[in-house]
């Protein structure tokens, strides 16, 4: 197997092969760099597809996992393998690292799936070169080229949703934890630690507002000299209160279910 130069790869460009829509000025010692198309979708929001207007940036949030389309459509042969990785440039910014590959026999625009793993917003211009693809000719053709669904030219990225579950579809696992302490556990340890730290200090204020309450309700009856009648009133209070609670309680957990 031979990997091509990038004197190699501008030959096919130039013949009309390989690469179709291409940049002769991405060409790199012994890779091609794809340039950011002018549509993407943003798998964090339902696969939502973007299509840029012409001088639009791609904006990717902050945790969001998207789809980028790239300029260049790819018409890989049946002796060749492409291989993609990331732009070291973007990586550096907080966009994760890619490696991906293009089958001998594909034909059409690259999906390249990254993530902001960072906390601050990231614009991609159109045109942006966003990952390096390196072009190996095989020992000889494949006899099972590549047949599959290209998502950019049919309008839609084949997801496969159905792997995808939220909490209440594995709760009843062995393995799964409850819902908070699920989502405690994706936090840094001295996130966990603060957080653990306020639910004290707020339960023990709550419970200091409650008994504040009870014996400022005494000492109004004590001075009205209905100390006993204010005793079961403060106690059927607290009763129908817990009652209240208990049947918020179990109405959300039935609407829920």
């Amino acid at each position: 197997m031979t990997t091509l130069s990038d004197s190699d790869i501008g030959k096919e460009i130039q013949a009309q092969r390989l690469i179709h829509n291409a940049d002769l000025n991405r060409l790199a010692g012994a890779c091609y760099e794809l340039r950011m198309g002018n549509v993407y979708y943003d798998l964090t929001e339902d696969g939502n597809r973007f299509e840029l207007k012409p001088g639009e940036m791609v904006l990717i949030k902050p945790g969001h996992r998207v789809v980028l389309i790239t300029a260049e459509e790819l018409d890989v042969p049946s002796d060749m393998l492409v291989r993609v990785v990331s732009k070291g440039s973007l990586f550096s910014v907080g966009l994760g690292p890619v490696a991906t590959y293009a089958d001998p026999g594909f034909n059409g625009n690259m999906g390249i799936v990254t993530q902001n793993v960072s906390d601050k917003y990231i614009e991609l211009p159109q045109g942006e070169p966003i990952a390096k693809a390196d072009f190996t000719r095989l020992s000889s053709p494949a006899n099972k080229i590549y047949h599959g669904q290209h998502g950019f030219q049919v309008g839609i990225w084949p997801i496969k949703t159905q792997l995808q579950k939220v909490h209440a579809d594995v709760a009843n696992d062995w393995r799964v934890l409850s819902e908070k302490e699920e989502a405690m556990a994706l936090l840094p340890t001295a996130t966990r630690t603060v957080i653990r730290q306020i639910e004290k200090k707020q339960f023990a204020t709550d419970v200091g507002l409650v008994v504040a309450i009870i014996l400022n309700a005494m000492a109004l009856f004590m001075l009205n000299g209905k100390l006993e009648e204010g005793f079961y009133a403060v106690v059927y209070g607290l009763v129908a209160s817990a009652i209240y609670s208990a049947f918020t309680i179990v109405t959300r957990y039935f609407s829920r279910t």
